[in-house]
Order: C-alpha cells, then sequence, then structure tokens
C-alpha cells in the first residue's frame, strides 16, 4: 500500500513476468546456437515450398511489402508507430518506440554475421533476385515486430474494450503477410522470420511495462 496515496503499489515486473522471460531467453539462446550449426532448420523447406506454392501473393506486391522495412521507409514506420503509442499509451508508451527499434534491428545487424546463416539456396526453393547478406535473424522480421507488433502488444496491454482487441488482430495478421512476402521472394526461411518475431517478443516485453501499459 502507498503510504502518501492509499493505494496499492504494484509491481512493474511480477515473478510470472520473469519467468516467462527468463524461459524465452533460453529459448532464443537455444535457437540461435541452432540456427549457427545447419543452413536451415528440419521443418523450413516443406514450409516454405507450400508458401510459395499456396500463397497467392504477387512478387511485386512481396517486393513493395518488403521495401516498407527498408530504410529510409522503416523511419516512416518507426514515425508512425510512435504516434499510434502515444494515442494508446501516452507519452512512455512512444518514447519506448525508441530503444525497441533500435535495440532490435542494432542487435539483429550484430547477431546476423556471427551465425553466419547462408540465404536459401535457388536449389531449394524459388529465390527472386539475389538477396545479399545471411538469412538470420529476419532484419525484415525485427524491423516489422518492432513496429505493428509493439502496437499489438500495447494495445492488447493498455486497452480492454472489445473493439480494441482488433488491434493486435490486425498487428498479428501484418506480421504473417510480411513474412509470407519474405518467403514468397525466396529471401528467408520460415524459422528466419519466426525466430525474429520471437526475439522482438521477448525485447518488447522486456521493456514494455516502462511504458505504465502493464504493471502487473
Amino acid at each position: 500500500m502507498d503510504r502518501a496515496t492509499g493505494q496499492p503499489v504494484t509491481r512493474m515486473y511480477s515473478l510470472a513476468r520473469v519467468l516467462l522471460l527468463v524461459a524465452l531467453a533460453i529459448g532464443i539462446a537455444l535457437l540461435i546456437v541452432a540456427a549457427s550449426r545447419q543452413p536451415y532448420f528440419p521443418s523450413d523447406l516443406a514450409v516454405a515450398r507450400a508458401v510459395q506454392s499456396l500463397v497467392p501473393m504477387p512478387v511485386d506486391m512481396a517486393t513493395w511489402i518488403t521495401a516498407t522495412a527498408d530504410k529510409p521507409w522503416y523511419l516512416v514506420l518507426l514515425t508512425l508507430t510512435a504516434i499510434i503509442a502515444c494515442v494508446i499509451g501516452g507519452w512512455r508508451a512512444a518514447l519506448l518506440v525508441i530503444p525497441i527499434f533500435f535495440g532490435l534491428l542494432f542487435f539483429g545487424i550484430w547477431l546476423s554475421p556471427h551465425v553466419a546463416q547462408p540465404r536459401p539456396s535457388p536449389e531449394l526453393i524459388k529465390v527472386i533476385g539475389r538477396p545479399k547478406g545471411y538469412a538470420f535473424p529476419s532484419i525484415f522480421g525485427l524491423v516489422y515486430a518492432a513496429t505493428f507488433g509493439y502496437i499489438g502488444l500495447l494495445a492488447a496491454a493498455r486497452l480492454h474494450s472489445a473493439p480494441a482487441f482488433l488491434i493486435p488482430i490486425l498487428a498479428a495478421a501484418v506480421l504473417i503477410l510480411g513474412a509470407c512476402a519474405r518467403i514468397v521472394l525466396g529471401a528467408h526461411w520460415p524459422s528466419d522470420l519466426w525466430v525474429a518475431y520471437l526475439i522482438s517478443f521477448f525485447w518488447i516485453e522486456v521493456l514494455i511495462p516502462l511504458s505504465g501499459s502493464d504493471t502487473v
């Protein structure tokens, strides 16, 4: 109980949250080690071929979606995310966009050459163009999760009205659409994307209590 206000004091990081974060950190570390020791995960080939065969996404559309997560356009996503976060959670939630976005971006840039996982081979799946750099983790996935993913998680934590739950659903749909775009182009294996999303979820969950949106 707060002696000044008489209100109950809530903890920023509950035991349940700490345990979740520890479990996520261990799982992510194991996935990173696994990615560094093999060109792709066992399920990647079948899932990538299925997406390329079943998802009716034109190459031009997939290329455009990819471009939205590249510079300078990701700065537009960053700005829009800050504005939406401010509307949902106030100025602290808006400021939190900066460490979430750049923390994930720089972590991905640093980690990629250490894992050194090659891009998908055109001998295994359809590959459009010649993607540069390494595949794991997907920088595209980190950028999308740091923007759309953050808005979805922030809305789920702060907003409680029935219509507001559409925001996390829409955010998840955009993340799935973005992942499909990268797989359609043959630029990433599915694991490059879902592990990037998992890393992003961990980082957002570490920082989101600082926005004031979740003090449980």
